[in-house]
């Protein structure tokens, strides 16, 4: 149920990441030891004079994030519980017309049509770091070079309305 030693690897500049695990003290000043800058959507903190300044003050399990440093790191995590399987049950995200900055909160990878499921309906593209995909509706299906989920990524969801989703199951998940 735990993931020893859970560790991120970053590279110097602006880095998209997820996470789909977190340690218990999941308080910015040790979930991001390293960076000098973090931001979520419409939240964000700064690491000047060793101190953390900002609205961020939490990690949450179904938040994307950009995270600055200023050379290659790494976020040692140490011990931490797998987020969609802990004592909250899933991940449940509350989408709302436009942009959102989500987790995706799986270790192993699912194509975008398994991940989504039936909320796929109501999202009109995705991006992540360098890669995005666009929903064609005359091919039925996602365009581009954003083909799959994977974990420790974070994801910008555009959406057509405001709907709630959890993403599928792992089980039936299939890359293709």
């Amino acid at each position: 149920d735990c993931i020893k030693d859970y560790s991120i690897d970053l590279y110097a500049g602006a880095n998209l990441i997820s996470f789909y695990a977190l340690p218990e003290d999941v308080s910015v000043e040790n979930i991001f030891d390293g960076a000098f800058g973090v931001m979520s959507e419409g939240m964000g903190a700064v690491f000047y004079n060793d101190t953390w300044y900002g609205s961020l003050q939490d990690v949450d399990q179904s938040d994307g994030y950009w995270v600055k440093v200023s050379a290659d790191t790494t976020f040692e995590l140490g011990d931490s519980e797998p987020v969609n399987y802990d004592a909250d049950g899933e991940v449940n995200y509350e989408i709302h017309y436009g942009n959102n900055l989500i987790s995706y909160p799986f270790q192993t990878a699912q194509s975008l049509a398994d991940g989504l499921g039936d909320a796929a309906e109501h999202v009109y593209a995705l991006a992540s770091e360098g890669v995005a995909a666009l929903w064609s509706s005359d091919a039925q299906a996602w365009v581009g070079s954003l083909t799959a989920f994977e974990g420790e990524n974070g994801y910008w969801l555009i959406a057509n309305e405001n709907f709630s989703f959890a993403y599928n199951d792992m089980i039936d998940a299939v890359i293709t």
